[in-house]
């Protein structure tokens, strides 16, 4: 779902995160915004979608999340 602050879109919310899904397993929680993946802002489904298409293939993806007001970045390998 998107999120939004002052009434522009800034990240997608995340919500019914299921207890030993993929997600859960590298620490995402239900309520987390996630703000960039490898440095691009995740502010439109549009860009999602982008996002999705240039990531398909990549060995390294970094996380941006606000969980709580605080900013957290994990960095994730890809086997």
């Amino acid at each position: 779902m998107p999120s939004f602050k002052n009434g522009v879109a800034d990240g997608f919310k995340l919500f019914s995160i299921v207890p030993d899904s993929l997600y859960s397993k590298i620490g995402i929680q239900n309520g987390d915004v996630i703000r960039r993946i490898n440095g691009y802002e995740m502010n439109s489904a549009d860009k999602a979608l982008e996002i999705y298409q240039k990531l398909r293939d990549a060995s390294r993806i970094e996380v941006e999340i606000e969980r709580r007001g605080e900013t957290l970045r994990n960095a994730y390998s890809i086997e």
